[in-house]
């Protein structure tokens, strides 16, 4: 049986069009939704005036020691963990003398106290109270500090950078917050509910396992841009 004329000419007609739908690249998917940055919102008890910064200077021994900076907002900052991480910046590296205590109010022996001979890499640093086998009691409002002695004999001589943790029950809101949280989701949660140690510690964590990722680095840049530690965040961007 013989294809009638119209029926022919029509499927040659189509074929091109068909041909080139098929050939026409898929679209590229969407490029994933920017996510916020991290917003801290600090407790509305929160005692203010407890940070120093340690404003690096020649020293006797004529050596430009670099600034020592806690982080952690200018007000006592708080965590809900036992056993939280402490985390300084360090604008420069030296082989000065390093010292990190943590007091407890009352009572005249530190509840740690550590030293190692020389810090020779700037950037950020973290020590982990639960490696130290340090525990914080809830309500106490602990003064932790960080100094470089360049003179054991001189005190006078030290950078000194301070500030101030207390742990606390996390709230039902947060509670509830963390409940299905994950990844950076953890850091919001806490940055939002006012839980300044805890918000850093989950960014930085999420920093260590993606160490090159630049997002995550804006993300704890904005975070100590908002306790005002813009040495630290500008180190963050580079």
């Amino acid at each position: 049986m013989k294809t009638p004329a119209f029926l022919l000419a029509a499927a040659l007609l189509l074929t091109p069009v068909q041909a080139q739908t098929a050939a026409e690249p898929a679209k590229p998917p969407a490029a994933p939704a920017k996510r916020s940055l991290l917003k801290y919102s600090a407790p509305k008890t929160a005692t203010a005036g407890t940070r120093i910064d340690g404003d690096g200077a020649s020293r006797g021994s004529g050596e430009k020691l670099p600034s020592l900076y806690v982080l952690a907002p200018n007000h006592t900052a708080l965590t809900t963990h036992e056993q939280p991480s402490l985390f300084w910046y360090q604008t420069g590296p030296t082989k000065t003398r390093f010292e990190l205590t943590v007091i407890e109010p009352k009572n005249p022996k530190p509840l740690l106290k550590m030293a190692v001979d020389k810090l020779d890499q700037a950037g950020i640093h973290r020590i982990s109270l639960a490696r130290q086998k340090v525990s914080l009691k809830p309500g106490v409002a602990y003064k932790w500090s960080i100094a470089l002695v360049p003179d054991p004999a001189n005190r006078s001589q030290d950078v000194i950078a301070s500030g101030s943790i207390q742990r606390i029950e996390p709230a039902p809101a947060l509670t509830t917050a963390l409940a299905s949280a994950k990844g950076m989701e953890i850091a919001a949660a806490y940055a939002q509910n006012g839980v300044w140690y805890d918000a850093l510690e989950a960014v930085s964590n999420e920093i260590d396992a993606a160490p090159k990722s630049k997002d995550l680095h804006a993300q704890r840049a904005a975070l100590l841009d908002q306790a005002g530690l813009k040495e630290a965040a500008a180190g963050e961007r580079k």
